[in-house]
């Protein structure tokens, strides 16, 4: 038995004798008033004065026997938030492996400065620009080993990363991978079998309702009135996220999201792409800390997929972080400073996309005035190259080999039209990862 435990429990034998005594106080008690009520001699002699003490008495000790029963039932709560702890500390102890080395490291240099009287990295972004909301290195979402099961099989197994304030991620993976049920699991449309999510360090998720003013979220196609116009939808979105919209602005973000040509139109009238921009409009309304998207360009042109590219990019750079699902994986790509990868339920990568994409050369391309020639040129340097729609592609091609093609071409009066190293696409990358399981 742990100290606390002894302690704990010599509290409430102490608060059980106290009641007894007390029930014993209070019997004598009632033997003296039935005798002063029941004997009229003996209830002379008791002034009006001693009679009043008695009932005051009365009182206090049904005062002092209401407060030992709660002192009581304290000692059992404590006793019930004991043995709570001590359940989370295992839990912790257990999902201890859940927190990257990266991140282990990140909190052990920190302490380190502090001990040392250095500048941490937190303080030293505090001395630079600050983003709208905190600063870019604050954990925002923080997702630890959560798992889904339906009918006994895991749609989600034991997935945990975080999200920074002003980084954009992306959650990529095949069709039925668990990506939506993530991201429901997040706003709290399901609940999660296991593990815990927290946004700013409170907790998020299935009837965790008080953080919500602090998530933005489009999940699937969005929902709207359809006999009313955006605005009003927006209006009535509005009274219902926890924090007062002014008219201002309703109106900044109708012209943020491109919409103020259409705003009082009837939603009935909108095509696919407007109302995804409505719905980008109702996540944002709320200036929340947390955006999640799942598939937001869906029915979007090219034109509007890059609005929506740099729109996303200005609110990151705001200081809100963003978790960002879609099949485009190119613009994912564009977009993204990091890719979470999930397949049967599991997260396989957890990547910037520098480290997935930017790092590795497939070819150096090369297109000319002359094919033929240049394609003899190549092969007198004993170079391996491939032909692909009219295109010269040369794989691995060394730095003084590359500089010796190119002055030969220029002696024979052949053309450069263009030249450029090919790096690994990140659909590449994505496929080469779920292929193997990981990276």
């Amino acid at each position: 038995m742990t100290n606390r435990e002894k302690i704990e429990k010599s509290q409430v034998e102490l608060a059980n004798k106290l009641k007894e005594k007390e029930q014993e106080y209070m019997d004598l008690l009632a033997k003296i008033k039935k005798q002063v009520e029941e004997d009229e001699t003996v209830k002379n002699l008791y002034s009006d004065e001693t009679l009043v003490k008695i009932k005051d008495l009365e009182v206090t000790s049904e005062l002092k026997d209401e407060n030992t029963s709660k002192n009581i039932d304290t000692a059992e709560e404590n006793k019930v938030e004991y043995r709570r702890s001590e359940k989370n500390l295992e839990n912790i102890k257990e999902e201890k492996s859940t927190f990257s080395d990266e991140r282990l490291l990140k909190h052990e240099a920190q302490a380190n400065a502090i001990l040392s009287g250095e500048k941490s990295s937190t303080e030293e972004n505090n001395d630079k620009e600050k983003p709208r909301f905190g600063h870019y290195d604050d954990v925002v979402l923080e997702v630890l080993g959560i798992t889904k099961k339906i009918g006994g099989k895991k749609i989600v197994d034991d997935v945990s990363f975080e999200i920074n304030a002003g980084e954009i991620v992306g959650l990529l993976g095949p069709n039925g991978a668990g990506k939506t049920s993530i991201m429901k699991m997040l706003v709290g449309l399901t609940k999660a079998t296991k593990g815990d999510i927290y946004c700013l360090e409170k907790e998020l998720g299935f009837g965790k309702t008080s953080m919500l003013k602090e998530v933005g979220s489009m999940i699937e196609s969005p929902e709207f009135y359809n006999y009313l116009s955006g605005y009003s939808n927006l209006k009535q979105i509005a009274r219902l996220c926890g924090k007062k919209i002014s008219k201002a602005r309703l109106k900044e973000i109708i012209d943020f999201v491109g919409l103020e040509k259409v705003a009082k139109r009837k939603v009935k009238t909108y095509s696919l792409g407007m109302r995804q921009r409505l719905g980008l409009a109702q996540a944002l309304l709320h200036e929340p800390r947390l955006l999640i998207l799942d598939e937001p360009v869906n029915g979007l042109d090219p034109q509007g997929v890059q609005d929506f590219r740099n729109k996303l990019k200005e609110i990151a750079a705001q200081g809100t972080a963003i978790l960002i699902s879609s099949h485009l994986l190119d613009e994912i790509e564009k977009v993204a400073d990091r890719i979470l990868v999930i397949e049967k339920g599991r997260l396989i990568a957890d990547e910037t996309i520098g480290n997935l994409v930017v790092s590795e050369v497939v070819n150096t391309v090369l297109t000319t005035s002359d094919d033929y020639l240049t394609v003899k040129l190549i092969e007198e340097l004993g170079v391996k190259y491939e032909l692909e729609d009219e295109k010269i592609l040369l794989p691995n091609i060394s730095k003084g080999n590359k500089a010796n093609l190119i002055t030969n071409l220029v002696n024979n009066g052949i053309e450069i039209d263009t030249l450029y190293v090919q790096k690994k696409s990140l659909e590449s990358r994505f496929l080469e990862i779920t292929k193997k399981g990981g990276l």
